[in-house]
């Protein structure tokens, strides 16, 4: 593993070997495939970045550099990666910044042909990469974004993915995506789209991905969707909870930029105007759960109704609005049970739902 230290949240980058050439999957050499960079954002992860390193250590795709931003952490988890004796593994240090410069550091200091991401609390599990690169095949202005597991508390239910009905087809991913962020972290780019729309915005310190994806989709990506769970995607309840103003004051100061955009449709720029003047339909989501939880079933399917409304393409939240809009006093009751088992089961609180 080689080291670069990082002042101000600048990357650099240092040179690193690229190792034995070892077979492929479908059996080429590691210097005949693209290289992957998986760039790690670390902010005092003793706890869980040794587990997300080593899952990539795991993959069956061969031909992958990880570069780790050690983010001003206090902890050990430069140690940690440190411990790591692996040359395709770089640790870069800077002081501490937020995860949208640690990834641009991450992304200024990677040489790989093909880019993505890995939360240091998140897992892949071993097909991870190879299933993203089979997906993105020779397409040129593509993003592949993951499916994965949840992982909760409580463990992981195979039927709790993060993807779930239809995914948004090309002509509709632009308003889609203005409605929810639907990419996942862990989805994977050519380095070319970084020409496109620069790297992540620093004035953000919430929902920077979401701002990244937004640019990227508007400048002409496609969006290609790898529907097989094969990575965990940690619930950060704990943060998200605690911080829900601030993600919704950055989600609005998102979509007011994306509302001066020139290039706006006239359907992207009705349901802006809309939207803006609303409440966030995860908030309203939440409340509905929360009404439901408490038996309010009049007041979760109002809830339900007004966040499915900001937010058609999620598919489950519509499904979930138009049983409670048919018979509220009957599918209350049943959505209830299912949701107080789920929770249960899984020991999440559902404060703040993703």
């Amino acid at each position: 593993m080689r080291s670069s230290e990082v002042p101000r949240g600048r990357g650099r980058t240092s040179d690193r070997s690229e190792g034995r050439p070892v077979a492929s999957p479908g059996g080429a050499e590691v210097s005949e495939l693209p290289r992957v960079s998986v760039v790690m954002a670390a902010w005092n992860a003793a706890t869980t970045v040794a587990a997300a390193v080593s899952s990539v250590l795991w993959q069956t795709y061969p031909a992958w550099e990880l570069v780790v931003v050690d983010d001003g952490s206090t902890d050990s988890t430069a140690d940690l990666v440190s411990a790591f004796d692996d040359p395709r593994i770089t640790l870069v240090k800077q002081e501490n910044a937020g995860a949208g410069s640690a990834r641009n550091a991450g992304m200024e200091a990677a040489r790989g042909d093909l880019i993505t991401f890995l939360d240091s609390d998140d897992v892949m599990l071993g097909r991870h990469l190879e299933a993203l690169v089979e997906r993105l095949g020779d397409r040129t202005r593509a993003i592949v974004t993951a499916n994965s597991y949840w992982l909760l508390p409580g463990g992981i239910d195979p039927s709790h993915t993060r993807h779930k009905g239809r995914f948004p087809a090309v002509p509709h991913q632009r308003l889609s995506l203005l409605e929810q962020n639907y990419l996942s972290p862990m989805s994977l780019f050519r380095r070319e789209l970084l020409e496109d729309v620069g790297g992540f915005d620093t004035t953000l310190h919430r929902s920077e991905d979401w701002d990244f994806w937004l640019r990227a989709v508007f400048a002409g990506h496609e969006v290609v969707h790898q529907p097989r769970p094969l990575a965990l995607f940690r619930w950060g309840q704990s943060s998200m909870s605690t911080n829900r103003d601030l993600v919704f004051d950055a989600e609005r100061t998102i979509l007011e930029g994306m509302s001066s955009r020139d290039d706006l449709r006239d359907d992207e720029r009705a349901y802006l105007r809309r939207r803006l003047a609303s409440p966030p339909p995860r908030l309203l989501s939440n409340e509905g759960d929360a009404a439901l939880r408490g038996r309010q079933y009049a007041r979760a399917a109002q809830r339900f109704a007004a966040a499915a409304d900001l937010s058609p393409s999620e598919t489950m939240l519509v499904r979930k609005a138009q049983l409670m809009k048919l018979a509220p006093r009957l599918a209350g009751p049943l959505l209830r049970a299912r949701q107080v088992r789920r929770e249960n089961a899984l020991a999440f609180d559902a404060e703040f739902e993703h």
